[in-house]
């Protein structure tokens, strides 16, 4: 069928861009033998981050989607356009799917080959190009934020990879990438990497802890997103902005983690600001109450990423913290840094309706968006469906939303019991 118009091809192409987006093999299928037309811009990279479809499918792991677009002709090894190296088919952490897609013909880079253990192949680039251990790829990562077993871990150092060599969108080390993979994480420090506070917090590790704290103790002060852990003159955001959280501070990540030890370590050595706020968010209201006579107008002094410690309550369930921060004067819409989230948002996600029902009470704002555009009724949709937390009552946040008078969404959407509150007040399926 020949396309008609213009027009019709953005259509069309805009129809296809929402099939992958949704992950919806059959109807990429039905459109692509619609319009064969449309086969000649498969490779286009035109999704997130520079990224063609065939990428796409593989990074969300759909062997399906892959093998539609294949019969179509998209070109295996495709790769994002992203201006700090791009990312193709093989580098993701669905290693099941990469030997599949080897077997179709995708070419193994270093990266993909140190992702996926294969030393072999590995030992051959080095033996033809030693500078391949510090070649630069997606990202600008180098093959070792890419590796994960020692054996492959010790070759590239052995044969000259810088341990600490940092990537060029966020700035971050192999070891920072690793925070989140503890065994990895310890290797590279074992074998000499450069260690940080948040990563000796994130291990658990009291005497790492206690060293960095000793050798410099203004470390306590530092601050994901701020100073030595920014990502530089790329605005991706360091590492830790995706594998901790943005605007982390040591004293709060070692209290969220449960590691009771370091944060007693830490608190002694703490601001005054920094204690109140610890004393908040364990709900402890004496102390709080005692340090208000002492500091009477330090609520008001807070800057607002203080005053956005109420969303991080919300988010760890910590109803007394949210009542007691809001009973000495937090503001309840205080906003989190990270895609600016109020409270209302993040217990949305959470589905706690508790806090959602305390913070409703308060005068939160039900119509607030964050940096998505959306709603704490798209967050409760979005929470429902991706968050998941076992705790959650998302059906009864729904119900509380729409209660205290929310916008409704064009179309339903959630978890099957958000979907029937949503139709129930109305809302087209």
């Amino acid at each position: 069928m020949t396309e008609l118009n213009n027009d019709l091809d953005v259509k069309v192409i805009q129809q296809f861009k929402q099939a992958v987006d949704r992950n919806d093999p059959e109807a990429v299928k039905q459109i692509l033998q619609s319009h064969p037309s449309l086969v000649s811009r498969i490779d286009e990279p035109s999704f997130s981050f520079d990224t063609p479809a065939i990428v796409i499918a593989s990074y969300r792991g759909n062997r399906q989607m892959v093998d539609v677009l294949l019969q179509f002709g998209a070109d295996i090894n495709a790769k994002s356009s992203w201006w700090a190296g791009g990312f193709g088919v093989l580098h993701h952490d669905h290693h099941k799917l990469s030997r599949y897609l080897i077997e179709r013909g995708a070419r193994v880079d270093p990266h993909a080959a140190a992702a996926l253990g294969m030393l072999d192949v590995l030992q051959k680039m080095v033996e033809e190009d030693p500078e391949v251990v510090n070649q630069r790829g997606p990202d600008g990562q180098v093959p070792l934020h890419y590796a994960d077993s020692p054996d492959v871990i010790d070759f590239l150092l052995d044969h000259g990879a810088d341990i600490d060599k940092r990537d060029i969108d966020h700035n971050s080390t192999p070891a920072q990438y690793a925070v989140n993979k503890p065994d990895k994480c310890k290797h590279l420090i074992k074998r000499g990497a450069q260690t940080d506070i948040f990563m000796a917090i994130q291990l658990g590790d009291l005497d790492l802890v206690r060293g960095i704290f000793n050798e410099n103790p203004y470390a306590l002060q530092s601050q994901v997103g701020k100073g030595e852990f920014t990502s530089g003159e790329s605005n991706g955001g360091h590492i830790y902005e995706y594998l901790i959280s943005a605007g982390a501070k040591p004293l709060f990540l070692a209290m969220h983690l449960g590691h009771d030890a370091i944060t007693e370590l830490l608190l002694p050595y703490s601001s005054v600001e920094q204690k109140l706020l610890y004393a908040c968010m364990q709900a402890d209201a004496e102390t709080v109450n005692s340090m208000l006579s002492e500091h009477q107008n330090i609520i008001q002094s807070l800057d607002s990423e203080y005053h956005s410690m109420i969303a991080n309550a919300a988010w760890d369930h910590r109803i007394e913290a949210v009542r007691l921060m809001l009973d000495v004067g937090f503001q309840p819409d205080a906003r989190r840094n990270e895609h600016s989230m109020t409270a209302l948002h993040r217990a949305a996600i959470r589905g706690d309706n508790k806090i959602v029902q305390l913070l409703l009470g308060r005068g939160a704002s039900i119509e607030i968006r964050n940096e998505f555009g959306g709603t704490p009724l798209n967050s409760c949709m979005w929470g429902s469906m991706h968050d998941q937390d076992a705790k959650g009552d998302y059906a009864a946040v729904a119900e509380s939303l729409i209660a205290a008078g929310v916008r409704l969404p064009e179309k339903a959407a959630g978890s099957e019991l958000v979907k029937s509150v949503l139709i129930r007040h109305g809302v087209p399926a």
